[in-house]
């Protein structure tokens, strides 16, 4: 009986250690992501490539929540919630550097724009940047406190987001046609738009494995509602019921 008592204790510590960590990197790509908003909205070349420095820390802590988590998986016998959490962190920590991936392109741009002297202020762009972090925000508070409730609105706002992007796109493509000089501007501009809009859906990422890691049921986020993903025959492995 005392040996289950010190193996739970065991469990349950290095658990909530590799929570911390993932939560730290978690607020680590927040932090990234919101220094490329920055450096848009201020057009600071300097802080763009601290931006890209930024990324290279995420691939470093990807690649060690991944290590730990085989690590873990390979000493101890989860189950439950916790044989979730280890698995879902695993998708986690990648859906965190591909955010910190968005933030690198985000900089790139601005500092291609920023050296052609082509950059200008694009109030719809910040716009869209501050829809995009609050969504961020919101997944990492989820996450943090691993619940369900309030996790079904994430899709009403990714589609917010989805309609922006598209007012947006339309009207950078109208401002580059019959206008060679705005050409590779506004084209750059669309990429940039792209890659916070790419973030929002990363945004839904984070939620639809925190209600999987809680639930123990899949969800997809489909255009403005979360809806359990579930298949009466299975591609792979047959009947899932």
């Amino acid at each position: 009986m005392g040996e289950v008592f010190i193996m739970k204790w065991i469990i349950d510590e290095r658990t909530e250690e590799f929570k911390k960590a993932l939560m730290k990197m978690g607020w680590y790509t927040e932090k990234v992501f919101l220094r490329s908003l920055e450096a848009l909205e201020t057009k600071d070349m300097k802080l763009a490539k601290q931006v890209i420095e930024d990324d290279n820390v995420l691939d470093q802590m990807e690649i060690e929540l991944r290590e730990e988590a085989a690590v873990i998986l390979g000493i101890h016998n989860l189950t439950g919630l916790q044989l979730r959490f280890i698995v879902g962190s695993i998708r986690l920590a990648n859906i965190f550097e591909r955010i910190g991936d968005c933030a690198r392109r985000i900089s790139q741009i601005i500092i291609t724009l920023l050296k052609e002297q082509q950059i200008s202020f694009v109030p719809n762009l910040l716009k869209l940047g501050k829809l995009t972090s609050a969504m961020l925000k919101e997944s990492l508070r989820l996450l943090a406190d691993l619940q369900s409730e309030g996790s079904f609105e994430i899709c009403s706002k990714d589609a917010e987001v989805d309609e922006f992007y598209l007012e947006l796109r339309n009207e950078l493509l109208n401002s580059a046609r019959g206008n060679q000089e705005n050409l590779d501007r506004n084209f750059l501009l669309l990429e940039l738009a792209q890659k916070i809009e790419e973030t929002a859906d990363l945004s839904t990422n984070i939620v639809e494995t925190v209600l999987y890691v809680v639930t123990a049921e899949s969800y997809k986020c489909f255009k403005d509602e979360m809806k359990l993903f579930k298949q009466s025959e299975g591609v792979l492995f047959g009947n899932t019921d």
